[in-house]
């Protein structure tokens, strides 16, 4: 038998509540009153199963008495000791053979309960009320679901000695309940994988939540992919979807602001010259930019931890045919998440990362770069900002070889001089209209002279190098410079390079 104090009302509007959702939220003093001091106790094999048969009957004797002991199990849940609560959990599972359509209010109340850092014993019991509600009655298994991977976002406010705001070790032990009954739900109902990312994408944290409750959820959503590794790059697409949200609300200006507060740490991160990374630093009293530096900082850092365990043994060799497809899963979500993003700052390092681990994987994207850039059928906007991540990745990485550099010096120019001989040259007046119409081409010479101006040291490193930069029919720049379609002209109205 068990027992625990509840007010109680002799009177309940159940029009709109008993088949709704919405009497599962809590109202305070509004829900239940006027009866302080009424002890409740549960027969919780008998009682609660003719209740539940009797209400189903739709015997309106019993609605008030089923509705106050939803209000009663939603108010008072975490009150009720692990004792309390396994008899609940195990008594509402002999009910599970009853709990159809009618009963669903019954079923969400006790799937809505806090249970992922209980004892082993709750969590037991409610995994297996969970599975046998799910797999008896395929209609529950959708709320179900969206109850598992809420938790995902949980974050304890007393916890305080956070290490790079990663969950303390008694939340994670929450989060491994979680994905234990996760797994097996999946394992129990495979159709129930097809309700799984649109309900990561539903509960993934809105963009001014807090860093821990972001950094959390994509810690989650990554173990995910340990058991469900045929969902790595939905889930790695909608991770970075979200990421670039918030990387295009932080303002350039802001950044340049944050500068002095960032902190360098290569080692930790990834060997790459970069301008504009770092760890932020933030005080207690942060701006909504600097809650989005210092979320997308540390989402980042955990997606690189992610990212360097999936690619790498425990010796820290490469794994070369795991890179690939990480490779070519980064690269489709590249091509479809952050190429077609406007004003983006970071977010392209996650495939930048990747490219330091071989200098294969770096020839292979700037290739990619260059020939979408060179496609005609392409939107000429996603070929201008190919060009741009063309330039800013080559002048960025320092990885990036001699050979690599020349290559890609030699086909954007080569494309420039044969663009310029394919226009017609008797147009003189460089206007607003013609910019727009050749953007392509100003941007393909903008990313040439970019990468020139950054990379010159490199580039006149030696004689054999300072010659390749002499030999006109290999970039021939005195007829790209003078060309009447002069690069100058757009440099002065477009500053901007990714």
């Amino acid at each position: 038998m068990a027992s625990f104090q509840t007010p109680k009302s002799a009177k309940y509007n159940l029009n709109n509540s008993i088949n709704s959702p919405s009497i599962l939220k809590k109202f305070g003093k509004q829900t239940l009153n006027n009866a302080p001091g009424r002890r409740v106790c549960f027969d919780l094999f008998n009682n609660l199963k003719l209740l539940l048969v009797n209400y189903d009957s739709n015997n309106k004797d019993d609605l008030i008495e089923y509705n106050n002991l939803i209000c009663d199990i939603r108010d008072l849940a975490t009150e009720i000791n692990d004792n309390e609560l396994i008899k609940l959990l195990r008594d509402a599972r002999n009910c599970v053979n009853i709990l159809n359509e009618n009963l669903t209010l019954f079923v969400k109340v006790i799937l809505i309960l806090k249970w992922m850092n209980r004892s082993d014993d709750v969590v037991k019991e409610y995994r297996l009320f969970l599975l046998n509600v799910c797999t008896a009655y395929s209609y529950h298994t959708q709320f179900a679901m969206e109850q598992l991977v809420t938790c995902f976002s949980h974050v304890d406010s007393a916890v305080c000695d956070r290490v790079n705001g990663m969950p303390s070790q008694e939340e994670e032990r929450g989060f491994l309940n979680v994905h234990a009954t996760l797994e097996a739900l999946l394992k129990a109902i495979p159709l129930a994988k097809d309700l799984l990312i649109p309900i990561l994408k539903k509960k993934f944290p809105y963009k001014t939540n807090s860093s821990y409750s972001h950094l959390h959820y994509i810690h989650n959503l990554l173990y995910i992919i340990e058991y469900e590794p045929s969902l790595r790059k939905n889930i790695l697409s909608l991770i970075i979807n979200k990421l670039v949200e918030i990387d295009v609300h932080i303002p350039k200006d802001e950044l340049d602001r944050l500068e002095t507060n960032i902190n360098f740490d290569i080692e930790d991160i990834f060997s790459m010259d970069v301008d504009d990374g770092g760890c932020i630093r933030v005080g207690p009293n942060k701006t909504e930019e600097e809650n989005f530096s210092n979320t997308l900082d540390i989402c980042l850092k955990r997606i690189f931890i992610y990212m360097k365990t999936v690619c790498h043994n425990s010796n820290g060799s490469l794994l070369w045919d795991s890179t690939k497809l990480f490779y070519h899963d980064l690269l489709s979500i590249f091509e479809s998440e952050i190429l077609p993003t406007y004003n983006s700052s970071h977010i392209q390092y996650v495939i930048y990362y990747l490219l330091s681990f071989k200098t294969t994987l770096a020839e292979n994207f700037s290739n990619w770069l260059l020939k979408k850039c060179c496609d005609v059928s392409s939107p000429s906007t996603l070929r201008q900002a190919a060009a741009g991540y063309l330039a800013s990745f080559l002048c960025r990485a320092p990885f990036i070889t001699y050979n690599v550099l020349k290559n890609t010096l030699f086909e954007i120019s080569t494309w420039c001089n044969e663009y310029i001989n394919s226009v017609d040259k008797s147009v003189k007046v460089v206007d607003e209209e013609l910019l727009r119409w050749h953007a392509v081409f100003y941007s393909m010479c903008q990313a040439l002279f970019y990468i020139i101006s950054f990379r010159h040291q490199d580039l006149m490193d030696n004689k054999k190098r300072r010659a390749f930069k002499r030999r006109p029919v290999l970039l021939n720049l005195c007829v790209i410079v003078t060309h009447y379609s002069n690069i100058s002209h757009f440099a002065i109205q477009n500053k901007n390079i990714t």
